[in-house]
């Protein structure tokens, strides 16, 4: 990894440059990490709710504040509510669909509408779930949705700079969570190799200091069985700082 933030070398990268702008660029980056924070954040937060249901007193509301979310709900299923529904709630569920289609509905010329009507149909069925007396169905159609949503990106999304955009953004966000949740830390050094293998296909101005800092975190010695909360804290800020 050189010192260099935005100096980039190759025939393949100057092309990718021309054809995706910055701005564009930013999008296909928020499309992934929206799309991976709505996945994510619903697997845990129903393993929570789960949990919630067997505990006594408000020890359960502790797992997710480091989520953001912040709930002076007396039962479990009114904090849930805010959880996967309260649109105004930076960390809920619904919060991340709406900005992934927000993004996506930007990118329509590079997505096309087959990918973006699977962003659609995760926002429906969240929709649905809340309305539903069985509400469990539909939250797994958010899930199968969104991978439907990925597998399109890898077959009809024909810019290879937008696809490996959209996959670094995925890659940061489960990096964030992971390390912010202590949840899978296993998997980050898999998800930082990735996002190493990708960053200079996209075509875009990254910093390969906080990169080779990542790489260097993930592959200590102590990582993961022994990993401190400051360490953790260190992932997040350089895994913030690569785009």
């Amino acid at each position: 990894m050189g010192a260099s933030v935005t100096s980039f070398g190759g025939a393949a990268v100057a092309q990718a440059t021309t054809t995706i702008s910055l701005e564009k660029a930013d999008h296909l980056l928020w499309l992934g990490r929206y799309v991976e924070r709505a996945y994510t954040t619903q697997k845990f937060i129903l393993v929570a709710y789960d949990a919630a249901l067997d505990a006594e007193g408000d020890e359960w509301k502790g797992q997710l504040a480091e989520l953001g979310f912040d709930s002076c709900a007396e039962t479990p299923q009114e904090f849930f509510q805010t959880c996967l529904f309260d649109r105004d709630c930076p960390a809920s569920i619904a919060h991340s669909l709406d900005a992934a289609y927000d993004n996506a509905v930007r990118l329509r010329d590079v997505l096309g509408t087959e990918s973006i009507s699977y962003i659609q149909m995760a926002c429906d069925a969240l929709q649905a779930s809340k309305k539903s007396d069985a509400p469990l169905l539909d939250l797994q159609l958010i899930q199968d949705n969104i991978m439907a949503f990925k597998g399109c990106v890898d077959d009809f999304v024909e810019s290879d700079a937008a696809r490996n955009l959209i996959k670094c953004g995925i890659s940061v966000e489960r990096i964030d969570l992971y390390a912010r949740l202590s949840y899978r830390l296993g998997r980050v050094r898999q998800e930082v190799h990735r996002l190493a293998a990708r960053v200079n296909r996209t075509g875009t101005p990254y910093s390969q200091a906080d990169m080779k800092a990542l790489v260097e975190l993930v592959y200590a010695p102590t990582f993961p069985e022994a990993v401190t909360y400051d360490q953790l804290g260190l992932i997040l800020v350089h895994a913030a700082r690569v785009f």
